[in-house]
């Protein structure tokens, strides 16, 4: 029933971030693909379906992917090659998450059901009914518990329930989101101290998984918020709204830090763990794109300035709305996912860590 996945190489050299010192001073660059360009990405195509996240391992070396066709797949993420597929639901594949030591992986599907599996052989090794469609799963530190967000149902909200690895019993904590909107994400923050989610109607919140209530609420953002994404070491996290904006937070307290306008609604966003940049990717909604042109409908990888906020450069290839975005967690590449079903692989060219 499933497509065994095997690891049939020796694992690969990982490169550890090497954070800067001091901040380098700015300088505006554009990194548009055009004549005597030299980054080319590697273009994957893997899915028969828009993207809807894309997800390295902690070490940086494997890529994972999903879409909303089911099909969930594993990358190298050096050279694009493919390991394998996870093949255990009939649902759109919303998100997938791996834990720390790459060897279990989290999957959220609208087939009603989380799933725990084992990534180097692609056994199933847990399964947990939801009675409701799974929008995002997320592994807490230690890969003793797994968070799985469920979409609202009749009068239930959405709803998030904390499992146990180790068993298929009922949840151990039940967090009821009681603000009426739909959630969008609901990730582990530090240490697991705290969940934090964001919302259809703009808001950002941050929970106590013990006790079950909201400690902070900001309501930034004036339309819906699709995603949010920690920095390396969690200590930021930055999401990302189609009102055309990004904001940058401190997990700790929730306060915004930085503002990042775009011309364009935002679907995803990432932190680079190596050079103080943003990037932010989204574009026109999908059930325009058939009239629009790649050019006029925004769908290119845009890099902002950390600190100043201003726009620096953009990456095109994407003829359809870019759906995730992803920096690898050595910091000298990115990947994102497009609703056009093609997975694009960015190795940045040394001439951008020179940048001064």
């Amino acid at each position: 029933r499933w497509e065994q996945v095997r690891l049939l190489r020796h694992p690969r050299r990982v490169l550890l971030p090497g954070f800067p010192i001091h901040p380098r001073p700015h300088r505006s660059f554009s990194l548009s693909a055009g004549q005597g360009a030299r980054m080319r990405p590697i273009l994957l195509k893997g899915h028969d379906g828009p993207l809807t996240c894309v997800k390295y391992n902690r070490d940086g070396d494997l890529l994972f992917t999903t879409c909303r066709r089911g099909r969930i797949c594993m990358w190298y993420s050096d050279d694009g090659e493919r390991i394998g597929t996870y093949n255990g639901g009939s649902g759109a594949a919303m998100y997938v998450d791996v834990s720390f030591g790459s060897d279990k992986l989290a999957t959220a599907s609208m087939d009603q059901c989380a799933r725990l599996w084992e990534v180097e052989t692609g056994q199933e090794l847990r399964k947990w009914e939801m009675g409701t469609g799974v929008r995002c799963v997320s592994i807490a530190t230690g890969d003793k518990r797994v968070a799985v967000l469920a979409d609202p149902w009749g009068d239930e909200p959405s709803t998030i329930k904390i499992f146990d690895t180790s068993s298929n019993e009922k949840p151990v904590q039940v967090l009821k989101m009681d603000h009426g909107a739909r959630v969008n994400r609901a990730l582990w923050g530090p240490l697991n101290r705290q969940i934090i989610t964001c919302t259809e109607n703009g808001g950002v919140l941050s929970w106590d998984p013990d006790q079950g209530e909201c400690t902070h609420e900001r309501d930034d953002h004036e339309q819906n918020v699709s995603d949010i994404t920690f920095g390396l070491d969690q200590m930021t996290f930055i999401s990302a709204s189609t009102d055309q904006s990004a904001i940058l937070y401190d997990t700790v307290t929730v306060e915004p830090i930085k503002t990042y306008k775009a011309d364009r609604p935002i679907n995803s966003a990432a932190i680079s763990p190596l050079m103080d940049h943003v990037i932010v990717g989204g574009g026109q909604s999908a059930d325009k794109v058939t009239t629009t042109a790649g050019r006029s409908g925004k769908f290119q990888s845009v890099f902002f300035h950390k600190i100043f906020e201003n726009e620096i450069g953009s990456i095109k290839g994407h003829f359809g709305p870019i759906n995730s975005i992803m920096c690898n967690p050595d910091g000298r590449s990115f990947t994102t996912g497009g609703e056009d079903g093609y997975v694009r692989i960015h190795h940045f060219d040394p001439e951008y860590f020179s940048l001064e």
